[in-house]
């Protein structure tokens, strides 16, 4: 009787872990995985084909060394950063166009110490409304609040910037026409404060011209799909003394 119990028991034990196999299957790569996600189950997408939208970071230190060459390049999301090697990202400029939009498709590789990288095979660098030094400025405030340093704030007070609240950049929006009450009202159900009085109509080009503004960084994608919005620059800058 004890040995058939036994021998039932290992019959359900067995049962149970085919039971758990089966209604448990192992996690499949996404082929738009975040890179936080690549870099929590790396071993998973080693050798899988992704694309990660997200922001160029060109060869900002801090981040360690480049996997293959001293060209390879940085790609950052809300979730993380990689390198990328295997081509380069367009004609961005590595130190003049940090905070781009971009998005990369390619194959994630590892080093030998199991750090991953994308070999890029497609990038697509998307249009943006936003000035580079704008994008570089918003991405500065995002760093300092995730990770905040004393040599950062120093470099975006050298930068002319204003560090009383890192979460509000203050801005030039410049627009198609002349903006009307209607589109000042939605600014400011946005959580964007505009100063009409600081309107100057523009001498020519695509846009009327610009006012100063204060915005949310979180606020700017939303901001550049505004139809009457031609660009947006900073309004932070260090003016040096003419000689």
């Amino acid at each position: 009787m004890r040995r058939f119990l036994k021998g039932k028991s290992i019959l359900i034990a067995a049962f149970l872990v085919v039971l758990l196999m089966t209604a448990c299957p192992p996690p499949v790569p996404s082929p738009e995985a975040t890179i936080g996600e690549i870099r929590a189950a790396h071993t998973l997408y080693e050798g899988q084909t992704v694309t990660i939208e997200g922001v160029y970071q060109g060869w900002q230190g801090g981040y360690g060394s480049p996997p293959v060459t001293r060209s390879d390049w940085l790609l950052e999301d809300n979730t993380g950063w990689l390198y990328v090697t295997g081509k380069p990202a367009g004609d961005l400029n590595p130190l003049d166009d940090i905070g781009r939009p971009i998005k990369v498709t390619g194959q994630i590789d590892l080093t030998e110490e199991g750090e991953p990288y994308l070999v890029a095979e497609e990038i697509e660098i998307e249009t943006t409304k936003a000035t580079s030094l704008l994008l570089i400025q918003i991405n500065l405030r995002r760093q300092q609040l995730a990770d905040p340093t004393p040599e950062r704030l120093e470099q975006m007070q050298a930068r002319g910037m204003n560090t009383k609240d890192l979460e509000i950049q203050r801005i030039f929006a410049h627009f198609a026409q002349e903006p009307t009450v209607e589109q000042l009202d939605e600014l400011e159900s946005m959580g964007i404060t505009p100063y009409p009085d600081s309107w100057i109509p523009s001498a020519g080009g695509p846009s009327a011209g610009f006012l100063v503004a204060d915005m949310s960084i979180d606020k700017l994608d939303e901001l550049m799909n505004k139809d009457y919005i031609t660009q947006l620059d900073t309004a932070e800058q260090a003016l040096e003394p003419l000689a």
